[in-house]
C-alpha cells in the first residue's frame, strides 16, 4: 500500500514507538502582505490574489493535521501551473510503500526509502477534502529563471534513479525537502532568514504537541527519545513541521529588491476536525499520579500476601509490569546502540528498564510462592532492588539535567513502581516467604 508521508511517520515515530517507539511562542518575524480567500468546492478557490506577469506559477502548499496518528503531523508539497500548458501538478517528498520487500525491517533500523513524485493538484486536493484536512496555499514570488529552476529540479528528481532518499522523521521528510528546493532556487535566502531567530520549541516539544490525540502513543514517545531531541530548534529547524514551515516563509524576503517571498496566500481548505494543539501536554503530573496510586495498591498487596489472592496478583502484575519495562528500555537502547534512530541515543529512560527487568520476568512470580526455595526467594528481591536502584539513577539523571531526556514523566510513572515492587518483594524474602498453615491443631498442641 502506498501513501503520500504526513511528515513523519511519524512514524518517524508512530510505529517505531509501538514497536521500540516521537509553552510555543509564536514567531516574531515580519510578515509580507498576503491575501488570504475563502475555499470554495475541493481544488478551487474563491476569488483571486495578485496575479503573477509569468505564466509558471510556484506555490508552497502545507497541509494540515489528519485523524489517524500518521497524519498528525501534516504534509507539504511544491505546487506547479503553467497557464501556457495547462501544467497543475503538486509535487511531494513523503511517498512510501508499506508492502515493499523489507519495509519493516528499514523503518525499525531507521533506514526507510521514502520517494517523490508529482500527482494534479486536483486530485490532491479532493484526498485531502474528503478527509476533512486544511490546505494552504502560498504564491511564491519567483522570477522566471527561478521559476524554470525548480521545475527543472523537480522532474529531475522524480526520475526513478532520482527519486528515492532515506526518510528521517526530524531531519529529512516530506517538509525539509520542499524547504531546501526553494532554498536551493532563492540562493539560500530562506535559510539566512531562518537559521538565528525561532519560537523556542524543541523535537520532543513538537511531537507531543502534535501527537496530543494519542496521549498513550505520546508517553511511549517521549520515553523513546533521548536529550538530543530538547535541544531548541531554530526556525530553520522547526521546518520540519509544514504548519512551522508555512508561518516562518511568510517572513522570508529575496532578491536584490528585497521582496517578500511570499506573493499571496489563500485557504484552499478551511481547518476542519482536527486543529493543531497550541502547545505540548505535560504528562509529568498525571504519570506520577498513576505512578504513585500503582505503587500503593501494589504494596498494599505485597503487604497481604500471607493470603493467596493478594500474592498471586501481586506477582502476576509485577511480572508483567518488568515484562513490560524490560522490553521497553532494551528495545530503547539497542535502537540508539545499533540502529539510525539518532534521537533515541544516549537515552537514561533505559535505566527504567533493565535486564534485570527481564531476568525478573523469569523468578518474580516464583519468588512469591510459598514452594520457591530460598534461592529463588533472594534473586527475585535481589533483581527487584537492583530494578528500583537503577531507576533512582534515572531521577538523579534527571536532576543533572543535560545528562537525560527533559520530560522526566516517564521516571515520575516507572520509579515510584519499581520501589513499591522491591520493598513488597524484600519483605516477603526476609519474613521468609511464609504463610499459615490451614491444618488443624493437633490434640496435644490443643490439650497444652
Amino acid at each position: 500500500m502506498r501513501r503520500s508521508c504526513p511528515g513523519a511517520t511519524r512514524a518517524g515515530i508512530g510505529r517505531l514507538v509501538v514497536g521500540a517507539l516521537m509553552a510555543l511562542a509564536a514567531p516574531a518575524m515580519a510578515r509580507a502582505q498576503v491575501t488570504v480567500v475563502g475555499p470554495g468546492p475541493a481544488g478551487q478557490v474563491l476569488g483571486r490574489a495578485t496575479a503573477a506577469p509569468e505564466s509558471l506559477v510556484v506555490s508552497f502548499l502545507s497541509v494540515g493535521p489528519g485523524e489517524e496518528l500518521f497524519d498528525r503531523f501534516g504534509h507539504a508539497a511544491i505546487r506547479v501551473r503553467d497557464a501556457a500548458t495547462g501544467l497543475d501538478s503538486a509535487w511531494n517528498w513523503g511517498m512510501y510503500d508499506f508492502e515493499s520487500p523489507g519495509f519493516v525491517w528499514r523503518f525499525l533500523t531507521g533506514d526507510t526509502r521514502y520517494w517523490m513524485a508529482g500527482y494534479p493538484t486536483p486530485v490532491m486536493l479532493e484526498y485531502y477534502h474528503r478527509y476533512d484536512r486544511a490546505v494552504w496555499e502560498q504564491e511564491l514570488a519567483l522570477d522566471r529563471p527561478q521559476a524554470d529552476s525548480l521545475l527543472r529540479f523537480l522532474r529531475w528528481n522524480a526520475r526513478p534513479e532520482n527519486r528515492f532518499y532515506r526518510y528521517d522523521y526530524y531531519l529529512d521528510n516530506c517538509a525539509t525537502r520542499v524547504r531546501d528546493a526553494i532554498d536551493l532556487v532563492v540562493g539560500g535566502a530562506v535559510r539566512r532568514a531562518t537559521e538565528a531567530s525561532g519560537s523556542g520549541v524543541t523535537w520532543r516539544g513538537e511531537t507531543l504537541r502534535l501527537s496530543a490525540a494519542y496521549p498513550l502513543v505520546a508517553f511511549g514517545m517521549t520515553f523513546a527519545l533521548g536529550p538530543r531531541a530538547d535541544a531548541t530548534l531554530s526556525a530553520w529547524q522547526e521546518g520540519f513541521i509544514p504548519m512551522r514551515l508555512r508561518d516562518a516563509l511568510r517572513g522570508v524576503r529575496i532578491g536584490a529588491d528585497a521582496r517578500p517571498l511570499v506573493a499571496a496566500e489563500r485557504t484552499l481548505l478551511p481547518v476542519g476536525a482536527f486543529p493543531e494543539a497550541p502547545a505540548p501536554p505535560s504528562y509529568a503530573g498525571p504519570a506520577a499520579l498513576i505512578g504513585f496510586g500503582v505503587a500503593i495498591v501494589l504494596f498494599g498487596l505485597a503487604l497481604q500476601a500471607r493470603a493467596a489472592a493478594p500474592r498471586v496478583a501481586v506477582g502476576v502484575i509485577g511480572t508483567l509490569w518488568h515484562l513490560t519495562l524490560g522490553l521497553a528500555g532494551t528495545l530503547v537502547l539497542l535502537a540508539g546502540l545499533f540502529t539510525r534512530h539518532h534521537f533515541m541515543a544516549a537515552n537514561t529512560s533505559v535505566l527504567l528498564g533493565t535486564p534485570a527487568s527481564l531476568a525478573l520476568v523469569a523468578v518474580f512470580a516464583r519468588g512469591w510462592s510459598p514452594a520457591a526455595g530460598r534461592t529463588t526467594r533472594r534473586a527475585a528481591a535481589g533483581l527487584s532492588a537492583l530494578a528500583a536502584a537503577c531507576a533512582c539513577l534515572a531521577l538523579v539523571a534527571h536532576v543533572a539535567g543535560s545528562l537525560s531526556p527533559a520530560d522526566w514523566a516517564p521516571v515520575a510513572f516507572a520509579l515510584p513502581v519499581h520501589v513499591a515492587l522491591a520493598a513488597g518483594i524484600g519483605l516477603h524474602q526476609r519474613a521468609g516467604g511464609a504463610v499459615p498453615s490451614t491444618r488443624e491443631p493437633s490434640s496435644a498442641a490443643g490439650a497444652a
